[in-house]
């Protein structure tokens, strides 16, 4: 079977985006908007469906698969596979949002600031409200998370900004 050159196209880029940042993305990595001291380790993230936004702040386990691409179930064979929608799965991540490692997150998606999901869950879309726990698959509401006051940590890290 030999390769489309939409096919060879989106190898190109996969292979691009990991040369230089190290995180593989499929589709298009213009389409990645990274907030300030953003921690991603091995994040895979997928493109074709829509947008990926990630607050300042916020981290990610291993193994996190952000995911805004989809396929139409009804369809069989390579019709299943091409072509898929190319918007309208868009995930939004707050600022300071912990993403724990093997959790996946499939757009249409929004998750509030502070919040958390934890290891292995499935976000399967939907909004996340801010300053919670979520967790399972599908990841559910577990819990409000108690914050420390304010003035018990370090929220932010100081810029500094050099002459």
């Amino acid at each position: 079977m030999a390769l489309t050159d939409q096919d060879l196209l989106q190898v190109t880029r996969l292979v691009r985006t990991f040369l230089v940042t190290g995180t593989p993305c499929w589709g298009d990595p213009e389409r990645i908007a990274i907030g300030f001291n953003v921690g991603l380790a091995n994040t895979f993230f997928n493109t074709e469906g829509g947008t990926i936004s990630i607050g300042d702040y916020s981290f990610f386990g291993h193994n996190v698969l952000l995911l805004t691409g989809s396929h139409d179930i009804r369809k069989r064979r390579q019709a299943r596979r091409n072509p898929q929608p190319t918007g309208g799965g868009d995930i939004v991540i707050g600022k300071g949002v912990w993403i724990a490692s093997n959790a996946t997150v499939i757009g249409p998606c929004t998750i509030g600031d502070d919040a958390v999901v934890a290891a292995g869950s499935v976000v399967l879309g939907g909004n996340l409200e801010a300053g919670c726990v979520y967790a399972g698959a599908p990841a559910r509401w577990i819990k409000k998370i108690d914050f420390l006051p304010d003035e018990e940590q370090e929220l932010e890290v100081p810029v500094v900004v050099l002459p």
